[in-house]
């Protein structure tokens, strides 16, 4: 929407300066966007194709490829942004076969006792990324929890990580009696 908009708001006369003038205005708007929607790094590559999109059908007179190398310019910083990452009260580690079974129906039940829960980056499937997702998450959120399940088990790591006052292992999740147990560890972590 926001480029047909400013795509229609350019006069059909305008000068090929004023053209491409509103062009780079229009791809700061659109880093802008991304930014407030916290739009993946990735975004970047969609938002060019849609400015160039958009530039083709432009009817007024001016150097089309000028304009659209300006426009990825501008937009190339989009992909070359660090996303900020918003402090969450707790972190869950799971592997993808318990995302929709255990993982998400854990973070729909902690959100509603006002423990918020970082959930998406937090998969697994190797011990490497067990490590990371560790380590990511104890220095940028409260405390954190490894969800190990029957299907976390079958992965068969090399070893597990040790519980931390800020990291817990939980076997066998069962998400109704974990729930309360859980948001009282994190209120006692503040």
């Amino acid at each position: 929407m926001l480029l047909t908009n400013s795509a229609r708001a350019i006069p059909a006369d305008a000068s090929p300066e004023t053209t491409r003038a509103a062009i780079e205005r229009l791809a700061h708007e659109l880093v802008a966007l991304a930014g407030d929607t916290r739009a993946s790094a990735d975004a970047s590559d969609w938002l060019i194709a849609e400015l160039n999109t958009t530039i083709d059908r432009l009817p007024q007179s001016f150097d089309r490829a000028a304009a659209k190398a300006a426009g990825a310019a501008v937009l190339a910083q989009v992909a070359s942004r660090t996303p900020e990452i918003e402090p969450r009260d707790l972190f869950l580690i799971y592997v993808p076969e318990d995302r929709l079974l255990v993982a998400a129906p854990l973070a729909v039940e902690l959100t509603k006792r006002r423990v918020s829960v970082a959930f998406a980056g937090y998969e697994v499937a190797s011990a490497q990324q067990v490590s990371e997702a560790i380590a990511h998450g104890l220095a940028h959120h409260r405390g954190g929890v490894v969800l190990f399940t029957q299907a976390f088990e079958r992965a068969e790591w090399p070893h597990l990580p040790l519980e931390s006052e800020r990291l817990r292992i939980l076997r066998q999740p069962d998400v109704p009696s974990l729930v309360a147990d859980l948001a009282a560890w994190v209120k006692r972590l503040h």
